[in-house]
């Protein structure tokens, strides 16, 4: 019984690790550098600034009511991990250090994701960088899991990029698809990457566990592929993120 509960485990393992690839691939990929993306702060207005639409919004800090998930990360530990071969070296900047992350709970149940840095993340201009939360709740022997993996990316303004600015996605790492398509984001809070989601965007779980991560694309000619470097995670635990891409 021991054995068949190991076999269930490890396949299980495997197919998280091709769906988070193919969320990459997807998230990443030419079809997505259009003028197509919907604009969030757009749709809000069209909506009269309600919360009711469930698209991700910046956050109102008075609307917290609870904490419900945090991590602390050592300043100054960001390096450059290797993903893809490239001949780009980047310089690290504070805005690639992880300080810290917390997840709260609003009083209408919406999420607040956030990712405390050490610098400003509005002052890339070069390239993409992107911040990641994989969040999962497993269960195998039940036969149902749920693995999510919320995609922040910053294409640099001065950047060869089709598009420029913030944008959130969000995939469904087991029914491979988007629960939320790539979506423009206008702009973002100083020091932190920080936005807010309805729970419905991944499977309604409030109960889950979580890890992130920072990664940029210094190669804008070739998207169909993994990011270039890694530079921090949260927990610590760069061998973990860098084993998704072999």
């Amino acid at each position: 019984m021991k054995s068949h509960q190991s076999l269930i485990v490890i396949i299980t393992i495997i197919s998280f690790s091709i769906s988070i690839l193919t969320s990459f691939l997807l998230t990443t990929n030419n079809k997505l550098q259009s003028n197509t993306i919907c604009n969030v702060d757009c749709n809000n207005n069209n909506n009269n600034n309600s919360n009711n639409s469930g698209l991700p919004l910046l956050i109102n800090s008075h609307n917290l009511k609870v904490l419900i998930g945090n991590t602390v990360d050592a300043k100054y530990d960001t390096k450059l991990i290797t993903l893809d071969k490239t001949t780009q070296m980047p310089e690290i900047h504070g805005f690639y250090d992880i300080v810290s992350t917390q997840i709260s709970k609003m009083y209408n149940n919406d999420l607040i994701f956030t990712i405390n840095l050490d610098d400003d993340p509005n002052k890339n201009k070069k390239y993409e960088s992107t911040y990641l939360w994989l969040i999962s709740q497993l269960d195998p022997l039940n036969d149902h899991n749920q693995v999510f993996t919320i995609i922040i990316p910053n294409f640099g303004s001065e950047s060869n990029f089709r598009i420029k600015g913030w944008y959130l996605a969000i995939y469904d790492n087991i029914n491979n698809k988007y629960s939320l398509p790539l979506s423009r984001i206008d702009k973002m809070t100083d020091n932190k990457v920080e936005i807010t989601i309805d729970p419905n965007f991944i499977g309604g779980i409030l109960d889950f566990n979580y890890t992130t991560a920072v990664m940029i694309r210094v190669n804008d000619t070739f998207l169909d592929k993994q990011p270039d470097y890694l530079i921090d995670s949260s927990p610590d635990d760069n061998t973990f993120w860098s084993k998704w891409f072999l």
